[in-house]
């Protein structure tokens, strides 16, 4: 299933032409690097494009060969499905044993992101540090749209859930929140957590699955109306591409067994 947009209108968004000069420069993962802590008692891993930090005697400290294996293999697949070279830096990765040790070493309570380095306070989801990391490297601005970062970082967090699935569910149960409550940040905020971050992320899959990714990246860099935007790059309005993506997430939940679990949205068959 394609939607057949008018592809003149596309150009149109504001800065699109000189986007792939924009990744081609940052790559994914940028030149920042800060001062590494030095945590009394931790030991190191270097592995591929990481060095990971763990407290010594600590669960993925005695299983780091792993955990190592685990994360190169979703900075391989993350950053093809983001349309990004592999980063010139090396990602120090520091695992703490939960947020309230984290807190005391950093000041923070849940995971963040600094320069080149990733603090995890271990709550799932497994591949959330590394998606946020990426997302907030690749060298184009943020979007203005909440629910396109909180989506696509959910879409990229190998939790092993079907987005799509997911959003269907919702739309069973009454709960399904509309596009255009997505696109209201004040809104967005006021949604579910789950619910929002569900639909979100089968949003993006929609569009990636069927358009790629530079077309979803045209649309999280537009500087034009949602609406607009939507007119432009897929050639429907906004109201109609809604009732498409929900006849996508409805077709793949009508045919798989519920109880199923699929690992990644934007693999649709």
């Amino acid at each position: 299933m394609k939607i057949h947009g008018n592809l003149r209108n596309i150009y149109r968004i504001t800065a699109m032409l000189v986007l792939p000069v924009f990744i081609i420069i940052a790559g994914c993962g940028g030149e920042k690097v800060e001062p590494l802590p030095d945590y009394e008692g931790w030991g190191k891993y270097s592995y591929q494009h990481f060095v990971f930090h763990y407290p010594e005697g600590s669960y993925w400290g005695r299983n780091i060969d792993r955990l190592s294996q685990a994360y190169e293999k979703y900075l391989q697949e993350d950053c093809t499905f983001l349309g990004l070279p592999l980063p010139k830096d090396t990602i120090h990765f520091f695992i703490h044993n939960n947020d309230k040790e984290m807190e005391e070493l950093t000041g923070h309570n849940k995971t963040f992101i600094t320069g080149n380095q990733i603090h995890w306070d271990r709550i799932p989801p497994f591949g959330t540090p590394l998606a946020i990391y990426l997302v907030d490297n690749m060298g184009i601005r943020r979007t203005d749209y909440d629910f396109l970062y909180d989506g696509l970082i959910t879409l990229r967090d190998y939790s092993g859930s079907d987005y799509h699935h997911n959003t269907a569910s919702l739309q069973e149960l009454k709960r399904f929140i509309p596009l255009d409550s997505l696109i209201d940040n004040e809104r967005y905020s006021r949604q579910n957590k789950r619910d929002r971050e569900w639909e979100a992320a089968s949003f993006i899959a929609f569009i990636t699955y069927n358009f790629g990714i530079n077309r979803f990246k045209m649309l999280w860099q537009s500087t034009a109306s949602f609406e607009t935007a939507i007119k432009e790059l897929f050639g429907v309005d906004m109201k109609t591409f809604e009732e498409k993506w929900v006849e996508f997430a409805l077709v793949r939940y009508q045919s798989i067994h519920r109880e199923t679990i699929y690992t990644d949205s934007s693999k649709t068959e």
